[in-house]
């Protein structure tokens, strides 16, 4: 999945309140995006190397209590990354956030469904709520799924 920068955001200039809304909650899913991918790929280096050295210590005679401590290690940071859910939501965010971008470069070239559009800021409003409420349905169906 390609990075999302600020930058990449089109500056759209009236600030009317659908505007603002739709750059708000990119900034927000995109630096949600960004903090559930470096948890999921801390937490899952983490893994790794705790399995590297058990069995770098198996070789090496390391004393025996070490290889079930890092085991030990391991669920936890296996339970911590299920647990917050950093690796459904590291996608879903990063989904959302290239959404209401995309949302935002149509909007500000009024190409797509804005060329015709009577009302474009009224669409794009209605747009950034649907994209949202979406992101929301698949969260919940996320954490149902879990549960079970």
């Amino acid at each position: 999945m390609s990075k999302l920068r600020d930058s990449d955001f089109p500056a759209l200039g009236t600030d009317t309140p659908a505007e603002q809304l739709i750059s708000i909650r990119f900034r927000w899913y995109a630096t949600q995006a960004r903090r559930a991918r470096i948890w999921y790929r801390a937490l899952g280096t983490v893994q790794l190397i705790a399995a590297l050295v058990i069995a770098v210590s198996v070789a090496i005679n390391a004393p025996t209590w070490l290889a079930p401590s890092l085991g030990g290690v391991i669920a936890l940071a296996e339970g911590i990354r299920t647990l917050f859910g950093f690796k459904d939501s590291y996608p879903t965010y990063t989904r959302t956030a290239q959404e209401l971008r995309n949302e935002a470069w149509l909007y500000a070239q009024r190409a797509g469904r804005y060329a015709d559009a009577d009302e474009p800021v009224k669409l794009l409003a209605q747009r950034v709520v649907e994209i949202s409420h979406s992101e929301t349905e698949d969260w919940e169906a996320a954490l149902k799924a879990r549960s079970l």
